[in-house]
């Protein structure tokens, strides 16, 4: 069978309009991916139409904006879809009409879509498969696009900290940053705080539950974001702010999106396999990070009796 990589650029290669998409909510790896394929895409072929559809996040603005894309502009398109499990995720009303559809993936294939499809669930991020088909291309690779391509990378693998960080993604991080774009500026963008942020993020944590003495979780309603003047897209990525406390074995940040009818459950541990639980409540994603969704707060009671099980059953994490 003809290589992957090989044959996705074949791809790009006879198409003259591309549409790159990734999952709704998007986080720095699904901007990253994207953003920094269509940029790859249009720095070696000038004269192909090459848009980027799907809403914006305003914390990643300092990256990129997408583009107004119409459904008009899916006929006869190769769309590429990066870091999207199942369609139900895909932040596009139209990609259906595109006349070929590739998927790259680092989740478990648990929803298969797309003519082609190259899925690698041992990437800490599918912006490191991404560099790897770039930088394999023996076409250029312009700073801007290694600039998008690395921060999809250190977002997704929080700063090289997670478990399937390896060998290659350090060779492949320190290539991306050979090309000269301004590294100090990502982590600045990423990571600097106003102090209004840093306040509700203190006031959250005096909010934590506990349940069974092993699972932390805050319960964040809609009236709370308006009384704190706080958006959903702000606060949502912030889950992490209960990592590695040692009493807890996993965390879930519950939040409330009003505008589109349900609590959105943000699930994390270090050791517990908690994929299987997301599953069952709309969601999914990878072992140890996954996301779910439930659509009254009653519902919060059974999934944490279901993480609870997890715990008691031993269900864990064996790397790789």
């Amino acid at each position: 069978m003809q290589d992957l990589k090989g044959l996705i650029l074949q791809k790009i290669k006879d198409y003259k309009t591309i549409i790159c998409l990734r999952h709704i909510s998007p986080d720095g790896d699904a901007y990253g991916s994207a953003f920094g394929l269509a940029q790859f895409i249009k720095d070696n072929f000038p004269n192909k139409r090459v848009l980027v559809d799907g809403a914006t996040n305003d914390f990643l603005v300092f990256l990129a904006t997408p583009d107004l894309v119409q459904v008009e502009d899916y006929q006869d398109a190769l769309v590429i879809v990066t870091d999207t499990a199942n369609i139900e995720r895909i932040d596009s009303k139209y990609w259906q009409q595109a006349k070929e559809i590739i998927k790259i993936d680092h989740h478990p294939n648990v929803t298969p879509f797309g003519d082609i499809q190259w899925i690698d669930e041992t990437k800490i991020a599918v912006s490191e498969m991404i560099a790897e088909l770039v930088l394999t291309s023996k076409l250029t690779v312009t700073s801007e696009a290694a600039r998008l391509i690395f921060t999809g990378i250190v977002t997704d693998s929080n700063r090289f900290m997670y478990s399937k960080t390896c060998q290659n993604t350090f060779m492949l991080a320190g290539q991306l940053v050979a090309t000269g774009f301004d590294l100090q500026s990502i982590y600045q963008n990423l990571y600097e705080e106003s102090w209004v942020n840093v306040r509700f993020k203190n006031y959250l944590l005096s909010q934590v539950l506990i349940y069974n003495k092993e699972i932390s979780y805050v319960k964040i309603t809609d009236e709370m974001l308006k009384e704190h003047k706080m958006s959903y897209e702000t606060v949502k990525p912030w889950v992490n702010i209960m990592s590695n406390i040692k009493e807890f074995k996993i965390w879930m940040w519950a939040i409330e999106n009003k505008a589109e009818g349900y609590i959105n459950l943000s699930i994390r541990s270090n050791t517990y396999i908690v994929n299987k639980v997301a599953e069952k409540y709309c969601g999914g994603g990878h072992q140890l990070a996954s996301g779910a969704k439930i659509y009254q707060w009653e519902d919060l009671e059974q999934v944490l009796k279901d993480l609870s099980f997890v715990i008691k059953n031993n269900i864990k994490y064996m790397g790789g």
